[in-house]
């Protein structure tokens, strides 16, 4: 960084004049200038990952007690629609052992019917179906 060097260089020339006063006005300039710099940094992370939010959510619909991001390609998902709505956090929800209900690993939320076509219908009768004494 050029503002760095030249104060590197300025405050070398201080020194050895045996002006340390001036010197350390030149130390915490460069200290000042490497906190912004370390702000800048974080600044622009931060504003990398809104951005990023900002274009999932122009894609992310919810539908099946979840969320899908619809491109146009496919259909990617399912979501937790939890873990978006309250932390802002894109979480991929795992299959269990029903192909419809999906967990999801990080809110730990419970099962969730994200594909409900695949849900066989129940086939149990009442126990007044069964019973002819009643």
């Amino acid at each position: 960084m050029a503002i760095f060097d030249e104060l590197k260089s300025v405050g070398k020339v201080l020194q050895e004049a045996g002006k340390i006063e001036q010197y350390k006005q030149i130390l915490e300039a460069q200290q000042e200038l490497l906190e912004m710099q370390k702000k800048i940094q974080n600044l622009e992370k931060e504003n990398t990952e809104l951005e990023g939010k900002l274009k999932i959510k122009e894609n992310l619909i919810h539908g099946d007690n979840a969320y899908w991001i619809n491109s146009e390609s496919k259909k990617d998902g399912p979501f937790c629609s939890r873990c978006w709505d309250v932390d802002k956090n894109l979480v991929r929800l795992h299959p269990c052992g029903n192909p419809a209900y999906y967990d999801c690993p990080n809110c730990k939320a419970g099962s969730v019917m994200v594909k409900p076509e695949l849900n066989p219908p129940r086939t149990t009768q009442s126990y007044y179906d069964r019973n002819p004494y009643i």
